[in-house]
């Protein structure tokens, strides 16, 4: 697995390790899914056409800030849409920004209620890219807005 969670009464931390800008996106959306929905998503839709997006985006100055915004509108899509949404299919990125749709399942399954607080996701980066390795944590509080 290219990230890792880890778990506290007072945070949650991802571990991050990626090669490219596109693979260390992925891997945080599919880590805040995973810790949003309590493990591996359901199947995406069989059918692409009839499938339903949410978009997620995110901008920033540099790295850090461009990966907390990112984690604090994936929370919000989770806590805002009825179903299950799955890691996107494809991203899009321009300078300083990057965009990405998730396909969502629909269904009765609700997130966990994950006690992250209204402020951004703290992203600490120990080296940059092209061999970045970083940590997202979220601390403790009223679920992310």
């Amino acid at each position: 697995m290219p990230y890792n969670l880890s778990r506290s009464s007072d945070r949650l931390a991802i571990d991050l390790a990626a090669g490219s800008r596109e693979e260390l996106v992925r891997d945080l959306i599919a880590a805040l899914l995973d810790a949003s929905y309590g493990g591996t998503p359901p199947a995406a839709p069989a059918s692409a056409a009839e499938a339903v997006f949410v978009p997620i985006q995110a901008s920033g100055n540099d790295e850090r800030e461009l990966l907390s915004h990112l984690a604090a509108d994936a929370l919000r899509a989770v806590a805002e849409t009825d179903g299950v949404l799955l890691p996107p299919r494809w991203l899009a990125f321009d300078e300083k920004r990057v965009t990405a749709n998730l396909p969502v399942v629909p269904g009765s399954v609700r997130p966990r209620e994950l006690p992250f607080s209204s402020g951004r996701p703290a992203v600490t980066i120990e080296s940059d890219l092209p061999a970045f390795r970083g940590t997202v944590s979220l601390a403790a509080g009223a679920r992310a807005a």
